[in-house]
């Protein structure tokens, strides 16, 4: 049985988005925080817009053994493009929930006219899960630097998670280059604001999920 005091979140996109460097942000906000942390990453085919998935699990306690996440045991999502979110859905505990971005971006398979992107993958994922769709494209834009569009879908994440502001602020001037800061605190707080706004929504009652088993921590 999963530990109730490990937090295990899972981080889903594509290369080019910045998954790798939006883990390192978060895990930093753990440590910041007190928290024991581990994380992982996996990389697909990166540079040619192939998946990438990152792992951090975290605790109030020390009890973080493996940064490996057992499926169906993720408790958040954090996905930076939408097909990528929703192939990810098994990964979820049965209370797990999904904060994305509403990016699309059409894998390799699609562009070669060898399958289909899904019509209406925020759809199919609320069916499953409680879910935050971030206009991350619009947030940026308000942010003045596209480049931003990930660290303000983490921004949205983070209500969700127990960290103090200023431990997320710390974390990205730690772990961003200095130049890049401030249009990211800019993008952060946009992103966190918008989530903030839409809490009473996001507390709807929850679609029904099939219990799943889990494996040791």
């Amino acid at each position: 049985m999963k530990k109730p005091s490990v937090t295990s979140i899972l981080l889903a996109g594509v290369g080019g988005q910045g998954i790798v460097t939006s883990s390192d942000v978060l895990a930093e906000a753990c440590f910041r925080s007190g928290f024991s942390v581990k994380k992982s990453e996996v990389h697909g085919m990166a540079q040619r817009g192939g998946s990438v998935l990152a792992q951090v699990r975290f605790s109030p306690t020390g009890e973080v053994f493996s940064p490996l996440i057992p499926q169906g045991q993720v408790d958040l999502l954090i996905g930076f493009e939408l097909l990528e979110t929703l192939r990810q859905l098994d990964w979820l505990c049965p209370s797990g929930k999904v904060i994305t971005d509403d990016m699309r971006i059409e894998p390799l398979t699609v562009a070669a006219g060898e399958g289909r992107y899904p019509s209406d993958p925020a759809q199919q994922i609320r069916r499953r899960a409680p879910l935050l769709l971030v206009p991350g494209a619009e947030i940026a834009r308000r942010a003045g630097d596209a480049r931003t569009r990930g660290v303000a879908v983490l921004g949205a994440a983070s209500p969700s998670l127990p960290f103090q502001l200023s431990a997320w602020e710390q974390a990205l001037a730690f772990v961003l280059p200095a130049k890049a800061v401030e249009c990211n605190l800019i993008a952060f707080r946009l992103g966190r604001e918008f989530a903030e706004a839409q809490a009473p929504a996001a507390s709807a009652k929850r679609p029904p999920r099939r219990r799943q088993r889990s494996g040791p921590q």
